[in-house]
């Protein structure tokens, strides 16, 4: 059966244009996978990004690898064949180092599942030196990796593009005592390199309190859970183990260097979300700061990439594709924005944007979509009161939001989809009807402007708290009371002739909230429920480990609580989060806590 498996694969590469020539051979050989299906892991620019670099080094050649489909994964279990690559089909559990870029919290049971079908023990504290060594890196880094710490032998904290080169000779160094103390000890003095083993949590009274390390030139780092306010010592900063030198600092790539290095596709194929199309990042950060958004708080300040390298990298897909994808957190800010979208109309691209926000969105972008064929435009009013979305940090209006429709509309956008949160801290039912009654006047825009046969739809999901944000110590709204609110909008919704509603589950809202917040005993949970992640499993798994998802999910954290990440730098201390809790807080006219009840009605 397993010749399904190699026929799927030489479906995929026979799809696939490849831009670079990949390395034939290597001393380190590196397997780099994403921990969802192929077209989920070709659509993350990063992963192809570091699949370049890797090939790019002298002596590594670096292959491809994805999650399997649920058909596939049957046949990989049912015939006991080894997790393969794409490129070579060889197993994964043959290669040096087997890499992973992880995004989001809900790739985790996938990390694990992947892990299991390559043949590779679990826990790192299981392998041997046999064993491939593997390395996650991505988004998550900058949040929260403990509950995927013990299945991983190294962290790339923050960005990677100028870890790779040092990192793959640290490992060539010492290849076959990747284990020792000695590599572990040398790969944690490469920029943002954190190494789980080396780092072991204190519990006191079942929660986190600090850290005990064996890093070079890190000490402990000890802080007794406390629930006293932070303003009884105003003065001291919160983010004490910044002091202590026990922090794992975050990488941040030099902005020079990031100005100067084209991020593109180095693979097309019509198997990912945007279908053929180039991916090129035109920025990196945010300095909107949005209360409950991770990007802004994530990366040290905005860098642009200058027009000319940005048309480099345009220049290298252009044979091959008139399809792009433009990635950046704020596209409308691009300082040569108008420029860009005047060369990309004269070349005829059509033009996908990875975010637009409602108040950076210029006649040039609009223009620029409609003429690569676009009719359908995106937008994130997040709620429907004014109020609200001051509390979280979204600096425009209702009217605003109207204006930039009706422009949309009328520069030949025929639909509109609105993405909103339910359950931040503070909201209200009254909320939620200015969430409907916001979409209905969307609806008469769009009748007036001439594009009644269009559609109106809102998408909503629920708020969950991330670590590294004014919100990391909120609790959750609880299920009952978030499936009560997703209803009520629903219905509220369901009045409005021409808006339709698509609402995300609370229960998987759950889980995510979950990882997000979890220490590394969570990896008990992972081992449990990898093989049948239902939601019922889930459940069990948490408490056969000892946790109580009540406390996790619901809880409101003391900020002066040890919080699982405490000992992986952020940018911002966590009186500066704090600060911004309590500006939120304020705009809602509630206590300065934030509002822990997430709303009583």
């Amino acid at each position: 059966m397993s010749w399904n498996l190699i026929a799927n694969a030489d479906h995929r590469k026979a799809r696939e244009t490849v831009l670079l020539a990949p390395a034939a051979g290597g001393d380190l050989r590196v397997a780099l996978g994403y921990p969802n299906v192929y077209s989920v892991g070709m659509s993350n620019l990063g992963m192809q990004v570091i699949y370049g670099l890797f090939n790019g080094l002298p002596g590594v050649s670096c292959e491809r690898f994805f999650l399997p489909d649920e058909s596939e994964e049957q046949v990989y279990r049912q015939c006991g064949r080894r997790l393969f690559t794409l490129e070579s089909q060889r197993p994964l559990c043959e290669f040096d180092v087997v890499a992973f870029t992880v995004a989001y919290e809900h790739d985790y049971v996938n990390l694990v599942n992947i892990l299991d079908l390559s043949g590779i023990p679990l826990r790192s504290s299981q392998r041997g030196e046999q064993h491939s060594f593997v390395l996650v890196g991505g988004p998550i880094t900058m949040l929260n990796p403990e509950p995927i710490a013990d299945f991983v032998d190294a962290f790339c904290v923050g960005e990677g593009e100028d870890v790779v080169a040092p990192l793959a000779e640290v490992l060539r160094r010492y290849r076959g005592r990747w284990r020792s103390e000695d590599c572990l000890q040398a790969i944690s003095r490469v920029a943002g390199m954190y190494v789980p083993s080396l780092w072991e949590p204190q519990y006191e009274r079942g929660r986190v309190c600090g850290w005990r390390s064996r890093a070079e030139g890190k000490g402990d780092y000890l802080l007794a859970a406390q629930e006293a306010d932070i303003k009884s010592e105003p003065e001291q900063e919160l983010y004490l183990a910044d002091r202590s030198g026990a922090v794992v600092e975050r990488h941040c790539m030099d902005s020079q260097l990031f100005q100067q290095t084209v991020s593109a596709s180095h693979i097309l194929t019509e198997d990912t979300e945007l279908g053929y199309s180039g991916l090129m990042e035109i920025s990196r950060g945010c300095f909107f700061s949005c209360r409950f958004c991770t990007v802004g708080y994530s990366y040290t300040g905005v860098r642009w990439k200058p027009l000319e390298t940005v048309w480099e990298g345009v220049e290298r897909l252009r044979p091959y594709t008139k399809k792009l994808g433009l990635i950046s957190a704020a596209v409308g800010n691009y300082p040569q924005i108008e420029e860009l979208c005047a060369r990309l109309r004269q070349n005829k691209f059509s033009v996908a944007f990875s975010s637009l926000r409602v108040d950076q969105l210029p006649d040039c972008l609009l223009q620029t979509l409609v003429a690569g064929g676009a009719r359908t435009l995106t937008l994130a009013p997040e709620v429907g009161s004014n109020e609200l979305r001051r509390s979280i940090n979204k600096l425009f209006s209702d009217e605003q939001y109207l204006q930039t429709v009706e422009r949309a509309f009328r520069a030949g956008i025929k639909n509109v989809r609105m993405y909103a949160m339910l359950g931040l801290p503070g909201e209200r039912l009254e909320h939620l009807d200015a969430l409907a009654d916001l979409a209905r006047r969307t609806r008469e825009v769009q009748i007036a402007c001439g594009c009644a046969g269009g559609k109106i739809t809102l998408s909503a999901g629920q708020f969950i708290p991330k670590p590294m944000t004014p919100y990391q110590w909120s609790p959750m709204l609880e299920r009952a009371q978030a499936d009560k609110r997703f209803v009520y909008l629903e219905r509220a919704l369901g009045k409005i002739g021409g808006v339709h509603y698509a609402g995300e589950s609370s229960k998987w809202a759950l889980i995510q909230g979950l990882l997000a917040r979890g220490d590394r005993r969570f990896s008990l949970v992972l081992e449990n429920v990898y093989r049948d992640p239902s939601f019922s499993r889930w459940k069990q798994a948490v408490k056969a480990a000892g946790l109580n998802w009540r406390d996790e999910a619901y809880r409101e954290r003391g900020e002066r609580e040890c919080l699982p990440w405490d000992h992986l730098g952020g940018r911002l201390y966590k009186r500066a989060l704090s600060r911004e809790r309590r500006r939120a807080a304020t705009a809602l006219g509630l206590g300065e806590n934030g509002g822990g009840d997430n709303g009583a009605s």
